[in-house]
């Protein structure tokens, strides 16, 4: 039997995502940036599949979350998959969202380069 979210942000485009009607907190508080995404796609995407996480979670927990998750977005995610996999580490244990897309790749510090 698949898991599929009935979260609204996970399930209904509109609401995640480039074309989102939800702004950045920034927007709202006046405050500026302190990350940026590297592939804003991707890293909604992410952000999505990560919701309802238990933290702190290793790499092995991130995939089940996200492989439960996955049936609603099918093939949409292989993206998603192949960053997990290639880029999280198997001795670390994550413990935000924020941590995973960093370490993922999909986001970084304002300030990096």
């Amino acid at each position: 039997m698949s898991y599929v979210s009935d979260d609204k942000n996970y399930t209904d485009p509109s609401n995640s995502g480039i074309d989102a009607i939800s702004s950045r907190v920034g927007d709202i508080t006046g405050e500026p940036p302190t990350n940026k995404a590297v592939d804003r796609d991707k890293a909604a995407k992410m952000a999505n599949l990560l919701e309802d996480l238990k933290f702190p979670a290793t790499k092995e927990d991130i995939k089940n979350h996200v492989n439960r998750k996955s049936p609603a977005m099918g093939n949409r995610i292989n993206d998603i998959f192949e960053a997990i996999w290639n880029n999280l580490r198997d001795d670390v244990t994550y413990n935000s969202a924020y941590e995973v897309e960093k370490a993922a790749g999909l986001v970084q510090k304002a300030n990096e380069k």
